[in-house]
């Protein structure tokens, strides 16, 4: 077989297939399809474009794979131009790289390009920094909410010693390091930055659900150095994960949360599972009503969960009760108020959010009831957390979990999750104790069932 060249011109973020035999094109157009979700039908669509015969720069690993495994041998020939302005920032002391960490920023410069695996708790932003500063290159940071958006605008300045620019939330400040949200690099253009970026970062790439979004803003920005930030990366191309990859790269550095427990970097998690008996069966054939009648409005479930939830707080713990609607949060914050202990609802629309998370940090109020921490808020004071919301989405639920595993003098991270009754609900819950068992390893392990009549 001869030799395939893979060419990738400045400032692009494709790569060209050249001089090549027509069924390496046939062969890599087939590699790069993937069923797209129309509802009740899917259509194959590739990322491979057939008239330009280019495909995305993050693909490069796994189209070489492929053509290497057919006997190919493959040339990548990179006419990309470091660009960039120096940032020259200095480095707090105070945040030692851990080994896991320096590990992961070794990988990162030498591969240049790709995704880093690190559980929620493990300090990512840090990695992700100290890149930065090891490249010495002006970085976009990109991600997708306000209160990312301004903990990473805060850590640059805390770790890097040097004020970040912000995009996003009606500003548009550059600096050498700009954080940027990914909703207004789109809507705005990218043609609007006005400085050379040598880095881009992806926070939280593991969003499938922004994956289209991901792809569109990774294919617009010619960066050289492309990294992705993740705490529950994907395991299996299925659908449009594939466009995560093409617009960033390969998963190329992955630490467990079960080591990190092992190491003594995230505190040890004790799950618990309260059970309780609905007084009524449902017979809602839709999933809302179903949800409204035996999660939100279930009072048996919700007594269930006080019940939890004060016993945690009564025992010195700083809870956060995790729901997926706002009414619901709501009923539950009623219900604590009766029972005496201060607690607060916090979303993405509440005013004083802030404010309200100052309080839940200083102690003065002892139960948070959210919407809003499913990623990226840190909270370390956090140490137990009760999965109140139901649903069966592992990324959401292990991104809420690791809220509570920062390592407390001593103190167990809590884990309560709620076994319904309801059939459909139940197998929800069987669905997020899979994800926990696959994520946590040996130290998922769900004790003693709580009956609560």
């Amino acid at each position: 077989m001869g030799m395939v060249t893979l060419r990738i011109p400045n400032k692009s973020a494709k790569v060209i297939v050249e001089k090549a035999p027509p069924k390496v094109y046939f062969t890599v157009y087939e590699a790069l399809t993937y069923r797209k979700d129309y509802g009740k039908w899917k259509k194959p669509e590739s990322l491979y474009d057939p008239f330009e015969r280019s495909f995305p720069i993050g693909l490069i690993p796994r189209v070489k794979k492929i053509l290497n495994s057919k006997g190919h041998r493959v040339r990548v020939i990179d006419e990309r131009e470091v660009e960039g302005i120096e940032v020259n920032p200095s480095w707090n002391e105070h945040y030692k790289l851990r080994p896991y960490q320096k590990r992961s920023v070794r990988t990162a410069l030498k591969k240049g390009m790709g995704v880093l695996a690190l559980p929620v708790g493990s300090g990512k932003t840090v990695v992700g920094l100290r890149i930065i500063h090891e490249l010495n290159l002006s970085a976009l940071v990109v991600v997708h909410t306000k209160e990312l958006l301004y903990q990473w605008a805060e850590n640059v300045e805390k770790i890097l010693g040097i004020e970040a620019g912000i995009v996003g939330d009606n500003k548009w400040i550059e600096r050498p390091v700009t954080v940027a949200m990914i909703q207004t690099l789109l809507s705005r253009g990218v043609d609007k930055l006005k400085l050379p970026y040598g880095i881009v970062i992806f926070d939280e790439c593991h969003r499938t659900s922004a994956a289209q979004k991901f792809y569109e803003l990774g294919m617009e920005l010619p960066q050289k150095y492309r990294f992705g930030l993740s705490a529950t990366p994907w395991r299996r191309i299925k659908g449009e994960e594939i466009k995560i990859e093409g617009a960033i790269g390969p998963i190329i550095y992955e630490v467990k949360a079960d080591t990190l427990i092992r190491e003594g970097f995230l505190a040890k998690p004790k799950f618990e599972v309260v059970k309780y008996t609905s007084k009524m069966p449902s017979f809602s054939e839709r999933y809302k009503e179903l949800y409204e009648e035996m999660i939100m409005e279930n009072e048996e479930r919700n007594k269930a969960i006080i019940e939890k939830a004060v016993e945690l707080a009564n025992d010195g713990h700083r809870v956060l009760i995790d729901v997926r609607r706002i009414e619901h949060g709501k009923i539950l914050v009623e219900m604590l108020k009766q029972r005496n202990i201060n607690s607060e609802f916090l979303s993405s629309q509440s005013p004083n959010r802030w404010e309200i998370l100052e309080k839940f940090k200083s102690g003065e109020i002892k139960v948070l009831v959210s919407t809003l921490l499913k990623e990226g808020v840190d909270i370390p004071e956090i140490s137990a957390i009760i999965l109140a919301g139901g649903g069966k989405s592992d990324i959401m639920t292990i991104q809420t979990i690791g809220r509570a595993l920062r390592p407390k003098n001593a103190k167990e991270a809590i884990i309560v999750d709620i076994e319904d009754d309801d059939p459909l609900l139940f197998t929800h819950f069987i669905e997020r104790e899979k994800a926990l068992k696959q994520y946590y390893g040996k130290y998922y392990d769900r004790g003693a069932k709580l009956e609560k009549a």
